[in-house]
């Protein structure tokens, strides 16, 4: 369900890399596996009913002892009370190479714009409702520009107990056409660097942390400048403990964004109020071996969003679910996901969220 940073996911594999020789930071197990999601929210007294119905497809393959490939596309719709928007989303490529005699590992993600674009003002307006990160829908965004995103990341021993990295990475995004018959939006750059560390407390303990800074460059519309977000700054941690061949993993993060400029008589000024809200975020998982045959995956989530002019903000969600995982001999897998969301608006009203997948992978 979540997406750990680079520069923690390294570090979390690092650190038994240390003692055994059968784990490596590029992972040679493959996987090809389609996922169709069902989201929904609907809201008391806030005017909410919308859901989302998307299919990805990914691929992982190793390529030799220290390169992989990695690919992901799909698919979505709509549907509820908001403009109905569907079609295809980006094709995401990224590959990552490691050179053993640094501790480095090169990468590079490319967003190829296989998307639905140029989208009527109506779908548009569903577009950003979809885009909030409050609903964290699965397929938030349909189309964009080509997007290209080096990077590095080095880690490197201090002791036998800890392991330190450090990554940074640039992000260029293209210029694209989100409504029809508009102009062209160039969304700005971006630089981000971080710095991490991962704690092997003993046997069965790890503690890993990382604090992330990203700047971004000015968005541009038809060549006029129009938006600069502020810097953003990004801590999180992650624990993780083993119970004979069980797991538990907690991953708790904030994110803050200093105040952006916006567009203003004889060019961009700061915004009056800070717009994006800081946001804090807490998962939990407990993976239970229960046979080599089947997982029983026990979710738990907590976001609270800081209060700022925005629509969403203020905002509350907290969620649980199962994700059981059944493997068969061939190599095939079915991972399952049911979870649901429980939450409150600043505005007032409550809001209820429910996201079910059900997927067939492939391990090689």
């Amino acid at each position: 369900m979540r997406r750990f940073p680079l520069l923690i996911s390294m570090l979390a594999c690092a650190a038994p890399l240390l003692a055994q020789t059968d784990q490596y930071i590029i992972s040679r197990q493959g996987s090809v596996s389609i996922t169709p999601v069902y989201q929904r929210w609907t809201g008391k007294n806030s005017g909410l009913g919308f859901s989302e119905f998307s299919t990805i497809l990914a691929a992982y393959v190793p390529l030799g002892r220290n390169a992989s490939l990695n690919l992901s596309g799909g698919g979505a719709g709509t549907g509820g009370n908001a403009a109905q928007l569907s079609g295809l989303t980006d094709l995401q490529i990224g590959g990552n190479y490691y050179v053993e005699s640094i501790n480095t590992v090169f990468s590079i993600g490319i967003n190829a714009p296989t998307g639905k674009k140029e989208l009527t003002s109506d779908q548009f307006v569903t577009s950003i409702l979809f885009s909030e990160p409050l609903f964290n829908m699965q397929v938030p965004v349909w189309g964009q520009g080509v997007n290209v995103n080096p990077g590095v990341a080095w880690v490197f021993p201090v002791k036998d107990n800890i392991v330190l990295g450090v990554a940074a990475a640039y992000q260029y995004r293209g210029k694209y056409k989100p409504i029809e018959n508009s102009g062209f939006y160039a969304p700005g750059g971006e630089v981000s660097a971080s710095l991490g560390a991962d704690f092997k407390i003993n046997e069965i303990t790890s503690l890993s942390a990382d604090f992330m800074f990203t700047s971004y460059g000015t968005d541009k519309y038809n060549d006029a400048q129009v938006f600069a977000s502020g810097n953003s700054y990004w801590f999180n941690a992650q624990y993780k403990r083993y119970f004979r061949e069980n797991e538990l993993d907690v991953f708790a993060g904030y994110r803050s964004t200093s105040k952006g400029k916006v567009a203003g008589v004889g060019g961009l000024v700061s915004e009056a109020e800070r717009l994006e809200p800081g946001r804090f975020e807490a998962y939990g998982q407990f993976k239970q071996i229960v046979n080599p045959r089947f997982v029983m995956n026990y979710l738990a989530e907590l976001r609270i969003y800081e209060s700022t002019p925005e629509a969403y903000s203020g905002s509350k969600v907290a969620g649980v679910g199962l994700g059981p995982t059944f493997t068969l001999p061939s190599g095939l897998y079915f991972p399952v996901v049911l979870k649901v969301d429980f939450g409150n608006l600043r505005a007032g009203g409550s809001i209820f969220g429910f996201d079910g997948r059900v997927g067939i992978g492939y391990s090689f």
